[in-house]
């Protein structure tokens, strides 16, 4: 064998290998990738499931359910196409576009879900503060208009309003059930505090008229039952807050300064 063959076939399996090792490291890389992006994608579906889970039943307005749903299903039929293999993928694209379909036949209604429970005020908070951060971070991908940004932001404020507001009413008629009634009426007025506040943007009035004549009758009563303990009501009035005496002045401006992993989990961000 001369020495020009020998070295030919040197460089020709240094050349192999090299493009061996090139394609190998691709090949690495790309499924590196992937991996990332199911993971990715994966804990993007985990929230919006808990997020439409989380919400009491018809609390959010039709416009956002449907779109909660419809960024799900986008998820789905990526990680469909990702991992064909996983039946789960398929499954749950199925289950959650006839929800999302459902959805968007439902009529939009007038009435809404009332909070029941005070605890439920901290953790649907939390929700309103994810969905609010991903609307935004819609707008910044040109996903979604300025338009349509303003008026989902303003149907979330509008359901912190309404949820700071039966948050206060709870604690009113649990206050008023125990007998204390300077305490509910300090809840009362909290909460007409609070509407009148927001009265330029929604109509608030009947709700306002309402606590009015609610407050106006406690104060009769606690007039009559008043004894000489007057000294009692400013402790009493701070006996068991849920939220403090001056949260609906701050309730919208503090929302979007609370910690959130939304955002640190987004796919596309």
């Amino acid at each position: 064998m001369s020495s020009i063959l020998v070295i030919s076939t040197i460089i020709f399996l240094l050349v192999a290998l090299i493009s061996y090792a090139f394609i190998s490291q691709t090949i690495a890389t790309r499924r590196k990738q992937k991996q990332r992006l199911l993971t990715a994608l994966k804990i993007r579906a985990k929230d919006f499931k808990f997020m439409i889970g989380g919400f009491p039943p018809n609390f959010l307005s039709k416009d956002l359910n449907v779109l909660v749903h419809r960024c799900l299903v986008d998820v789905l039929e990526q990680l469909a196409k990702l991992d064909p293999s996983e039946k789960l993928h398929i499954d749950e694209l199925t289950l959650f576009n006839k929800q999302m379909e459902d959805a968007q036949r439902k009529p939009k209604s007038a009435t809404r879900a009332k909070i029941e429970n005070p605890q439920q005020t901290k953790e649907i908070k939390r929700l309103l503060q994810s969905l609010n951060q991903f609307i935004a971070n819609l707008l910044k991908r040109n996903t979604i208009t300025s338009g349509q940004y303003k008026d989902y932001s303003e149907q979330i404020k509008t359901m912190v309003v309404q949820m700071t507001v039966d948050s206060y009413l709870l604690n009113a008629k649990q206050s008023q059930s125990a007998g204390k009634l300077r305490l509910a009426i300090h809840y009362f007025s909290l909460a007409k505090k609070l509407l009148a506040k927001e009265s330029g943007k929604q109509n608030y009035q009947k709700q306002i008229q309402q606590l009015n004549g609610v407050i106006a009758k406690l104060e009769e009563k606690a007039g009559e039952a008043e004894a000489p303990q007057a000294g009692n009501t400013a402790a009493e009035a701070s006996e068991g807050n849920t939220l403090p005496a001056d949260a609906e002045d701050n309730e919208w401006n503090e929302f979007g300064k609370e910690d959130d992993d939304w955002k640190k989990k987004s796919v596309y961000d």
